[in-house]
């Protein structure tokens, strides 16, 4: 990949300037990227590394039946990973933790009769960013608001911004990353064909779902909404209303990123349930399970019952 001479921004295939600073791309031979095949889950849209030697027929995050896309654009892959901490055993004990503790809705059984069927490593994709911007805003506080209740202000800031990190995954959902993001040491990443460690689980690279040309309008989300969690501490006053920001951004670089996580399919009673397990903090479980809908019904005829004993009370008292 070619890089801005002047800002350092990446450049995309077909640019004709910086997306950043806007300074020409020079017309100079660019190598060819590769294309690959992605193998697509039919289910759960997962895509993962595919080996035209060693085709898989089944999803290894879901078990459902899986098709073959060739994209027009190049696939990206990650350039740095964080190690999978987190051994297949502590995982399951985990899972197994997970359903003991589903509450008081769950079935008795849960922790009993689930059927562990799939546990999978996976390295999902992501961005991580890092910018320098000039952050203009305004706002209403009130700070100087005399007789009314606000004040307009408004300023600007040069600030710098580091490790904001942006989903790139199709296997998990967004709700599902921003879950598992809070949890992860980015600064313990390393390259990612480094050998694995004592005790580290080599896990599947997801393939990147968005390229970095279609990912800019995500970047430039998170980066003005981390901007307006900053700007607000710059705002003068106790309380304050009707933040706005706007982001001219001076300089970026991304890197692609794969964060570990494992993804444990289970089945309970004929039906499949998904959940995942952190891959550097074995605590973080979350996912799909059960409910057993007759303690619901239950506790709803109680809850009417006793309604409608006290509505009776009050129309035979009135």
């Amino acid at each position: 990949m070619m890089a801005c001479a002047r800002c350092e921004t990446v450049l995309e295939h077909g640019d004709l300037r910086c997306a950043i600073c806007a300074l020409p791309v020079p017309d100079e031979p660019r190598a060819h990227a590769a294309h690959a095949q992605v193998l697509r889950c039919e289910d759960c849209g997962a895509a993962v590394a595919f080996s035209g030697e060693a085709r898989a027929p089944r999803c290894g995050f879901c078990g459902a039946t899986m098709a073959i896309e060739q994209p027009i654009d190049p696939i990206e892959t990650a350039r740095r990973r964080l190690p999978l901490v987190v051994d297949r055993a502590v995982a399951e004990a985990a899972l197994r933790g997970w359903l003991a503790r589903r509450g008081v809705f769950a079935p008795a059984a849960l922790g009993d009769e689930a059927v562990l069927e799939s546990l999978t490593p996976l390295a999902w994709a992501a961005w991580q960013v890092e910018a320098q911007a000039r952050v203009t805003w305004t706002a209403d506080s009130d700070a100087g608001a005399l007789r009314s209740a606000w004040a307009p202000h408004a300023g600007e800031a040069s600030l710098a911004f580091r490790d904001i990190v942006v989903p790139a995954s199709r296997g998990l959902a967004a709700a599902e990353c921003r879950r598992l993001l809070p949890y992860y040491e980015l600064a313990g990443a390393v390259a990612v064909d480094a050998p694995l460690g004592a005790g580290e689980v080599e896990p599947v690279i997801e393939q990147f779902e968005a390229q970095r040309s279609a990912a800019r309008r995500s970047v430039q989300d998170a980066i003005e909404a981390t901007a307006k969690v900053r700007i607000e501490a710059q705002i003068p006053g106790r309380r304050r209303r009707n933040v706005r920001v706007a982001c001219l951004l001076e300089r970026q670089t991304t890197e692609r990123v794969a964060l570990p996580a494992w993804i444990l399919s289970y089945r309970y009673r004929g039906r499949a349930y998904r959940a995942i397990v952190h891959g550097q903090r074995a605590d973080v479980v979350f996912g799909r399970s059960p409910i057993d809908w007759a303690k619901v019904w239950w506790l709803v005829s109680v809850l009417a019952a006793i309604a409608g004993a006290i509505a009776l009370l009050v129309i035979t008292r009135s």
